[in-house]
């Protein structure tokens, strides 16, 4: 009797004391100001998937990240998402096929990081101002694909010809950046380089990469620095998040770290939108440079200070969930 007691007095203490063991997580708490970062819970069938595509005026060529239903031949059916007729409803209203109706792929494949796709005749069925955004559209849809490094473009077994009589240069690459701010022509002298500005479409704000030429410099942290608070061309209908009085103090880059020292002085009433905004721009604009993967902030001398109920962190990369589209 009396070891039935011991042994039930110490089952309790036992019970007991688990009770108090801290629980183990499988993953962290998210700090509060990541929280909208985190990738939204989704059905085990999907795939998210960044997809190109124009707005309603065609301006300008958007990447949209989108969730599509997992498929084999998942690169032949993100393609098939950018033709007229097969948009997703959720890009529907204020987005443009990429692709005109009735095209379809009679084969793709893929050699050595070169992915070539064959489309039916209906492909051709395009104005010719629209060619250059549309395999640009193409290049960049499939070029998200970690295996996919470049595209050729056949129609119905031939290779495309440009509507300007020149031979399709093949196969495609990401050489000539997206939205370009300047014509084609001789930039011998120039280099390219990707800035992230804002855009209105429909009731909701987008992140659009532009392309500008600017001269060639060893100093081309500085470079896009200066022409990011530049801001977007005039006329044209993109805005930028970066306060106005700012101007470039010194940028450099410590092991895969940008640090951008800003001086000027910050509005009043910054409201944490317009914070995240302003770190998204910036993150995306010099994570585009291969190595770079974290950016720091700083004005006068320090981080920048919003108020207290403006989360703004010291270090930040690209952000996850930008243009998501749902």
């Amino acid at each position: 009797m009396r070891t039935g007691i011991i042994l039930l007095l110490l089952l309790l203490i036992f019970i007991s004391g688990c009770s108090m063991l801290p629980v183990k997580k499988d993953t962290p708490e998210p700090a509060a100001d990541m929280l909208p970062e985190t990738p939204p819970q989704r059905q085990p069938n999907v795939r998210e998937t960044i997809l190109y595509l124009p707005e309603q005026t065609r301006r300008y060529l958007l990447p949209l990240r989108v969730y599509i239903p997992w498929e084999t031949g998942i690169a032949k059916a993100a393609i098939k998402y950018c033709t007229e007729g097969s948009l997703l409803p959720e890009a529907a209203t204020d987005f443009a096929p990429l692709l005109p109706a009735g095209t379809s792929v009679l084969g793709l494949s893929l050699r050595e990081g070169v992915a070539r796709v064959d489309f039916s005749k209906e492909f051709l069925n395009y104005p010719a101002e629209q060619e250059q955004q549309i395999i640009n559209g193409l290049i960049y849809t499939l070029t998200e694909f970690p295996t996919i490094d470049a595209v050729e473009i056949f129609c119905e077994g031939q290779q495309l010809q440009l509507s300007d009589n020149k031979a399709a240069a093949a196969p495609y690459t990401r050489q000539f950046g997206l939205n370009p701010e300047t014509a084609a022509g001789d930039f011998a002298a120039a280099q390219f380089v990707t800035l992230y500005f804002l855009h209105e479409v429909g009731d909701r704000t987008f992140f659009v990469p532009v392309t500008r030429v600017v001269e060639k410099t060893g100093e081309l942290l500085t470079v896009i620095a200066e022409e990011l608070l530049r801001g977007p061309q005039q006329g044209e209908t993109l805005f930028t998040a970066i306060p106005n009085g700012l101007s470039v103090e010194e940028i450099t880059a410590e092991g895969n770290r940008v640090v951008l020292r800003l001086s000027g002085e910050l509005p009043a009433g910054i409201t944490q939108l317009a914070a995240d905004r302003l770190r998204q721009q910036l993150a995306l604009t010099f994570t585009e440079i291969h190595g770079i993967t974290e950016v720091t902030v700083l004005i006068n001398n320090r981080p920048p200070d919003f108020g207290a109920e403006v989360s703004f962190p010291p270090a930040f990369g690209r952000p996850k969930q930008w243009n998501l589209v749902q």
